[in-house]
């Protein structure tokens, strides 16, 4: 049973990570409505303390592909 629980958190685990990698169409719309609302700084801090690291890098790359410099 234990190995079964284990294995689960693993999967679990690996699924999470690569949702973050590659944030959709939807997940950077909220960044943005977010970063308009509250400002980048406190919608990062959120982040940070609500979703973790990765989340936080992923709604990075969201940003840095609409205001990309030309």
């Amino acid at each position: 049973m234990l190995r079964f629980l284990l294995l689960t958190a693993a999967i679990l685990l690996m699924t999470d990570y690569s949702f973050a990698q590659t944030p959709g169409p939807e997940q950077c719309q909220q960044v943005r409505e977010a970063v308009a609302r509250y400002g980048y700084a406190a919608a990062r801090r959120h982040a940070l303390a609500t979703y973790g690291p990765e989340a936080v890098r992923a709604g990075d790359r969201c940003l840095a592909k609409r205001y990309r410099k030309h």
